[in-house]
């Protein structure tokens, strides 16, 4: 038993000192620098892509949607992502709610869909989709003016 320590204690001794030399790395850069040979700069982070890159959504479906649905009062917007959902109108006897979404950079008929919910007096929320239909085209409609408008300009 006294051979069996003396023999770990040799061997754990003897693995503290090492002849290894140390190899100093030198430290990469990280994924910001100052020199853009190194990485990439913030500016070029935030700056990445042309102007027309910068927006995902067509700008005249996104003013048209918002011009139609200015009637009631927005509680979110989102121009990058293409969303705009409305709070609840009162009309009548019940309440109605728009959420839109954006969905095409191009002017296109699939590029926008609307959702109108209507709650009644029970409190009870069901989807209209006449309704829908019909402010998807009102939208697509002023869409379309907005840009025979531009072009004149």
């Amino acid at each position: 038993m006294k051979y069996i320590i003396i023999i770990i204690s040799i061997i754990s001794l003897y693995s503290c000192t090492s002849n290894n030399k140390i190899v100093e790395q030198k430290s990469q850069p990280g994924l910001f620098s100052r020199d853009s040979s190194k990485g990439v700069t913030i500016t070029d982070f935030m700056n990445r892509g042309s102007q027309s890159e910068k927006f995902y959504v067509n700008s005249f479906l996104w003013r048209a949607t918002l011009d139609v649905l200015s009637f009631a009062p927005f509680q979110s917007t989102d121009a990058f992502g293409g969303i705009i959902v409305t709070e609840w109108y009162k009309k009548n006897n019940k309440q109605i709610k728009f959420t839109a979404l954006i969905k095409s950079r191009d002017l296109r008929s699939e590029g926008i869909n609307i959702k109108a919910y209507i709650k009644n007096n029970k409190n009870e929320i069901s989807e209209d989709l006449v309704l829908s239909r019909k402010i998807e085209d009102l939208i697509l409609t002023k869409a379309r003016v907005l840009r025979i408008q531009n072009k004149l300009k």
